[in-house]
């Protein structure tokens, strides 16, 4: 399991988001919902994913390392989303073992990431087809269609 570094902006801002995460859940008694989007939002905000530029001097490259971090972070996300799974079940234990979060988790930021224009940029199908499946099940949501639909490989 990866340890953030605090010392490192990278590392701190993952620290202050667990903070901010593990607080919500200690003042509701539960994983945070729909509460967390926000946050996840703010978060990836800190981050800029686009492309590094070429280096111009050998010192260059450790700059460049935290948002390479970053991009592959999400590439991995966005590579476990478009994964077809047998079943919801074999998709959260896929979750947990190889991300070592909770599959709501995962949702949530998953959520944020697609939003990203970057992310459009790594995974133009994939985001594409996330956000229309996202968008189809929240109007199926606000038109009181939501019946016992089994969850996808989207999971939302």
């Amino acid at each position: 399991m990866l340890r953030p570094d605090p010392s490192t902006p990278e590392g701190a801002a993952i620290r202050a988001l667990h903070d901010t995460i593990t607080g919500i859940e200690e003042s509701a008694g539960e994983l945070p919902g729909a509460d967390v989007v926000p946050v996840v939002e703010g978060w990836l905000g800190q981050f800029d994913f686009t492309e590094p530029p070429e280096p111009s001097a050998p010192d260059a490259a450790p700059e460049q390392a935290p948002t390479a971090l970053v991009e592959l972070g999400v590439r991995y996300v966005l590579h476990v989303a478009g994964r077809s799974y047998p079943t919801p079940i074999a998709r959260d234990a896929a979750i947990r073992d190889e991300l070592g979060i909770a599959p709501t988790r995962y949702f949530l930021l998953l959520n944020a990431i697609i939003d990203q224009a970057d992310a459009l940029r790594l995974a133009p199908v994939l985001v594409n087809r996330l956000r229309r499946l996202r968008e189809t099940k929240r109007t199926a949501r606000e038109a009181g269609q939501a019946g016992d639909e089994p969850a996808d490989a989207a999971g939302q």
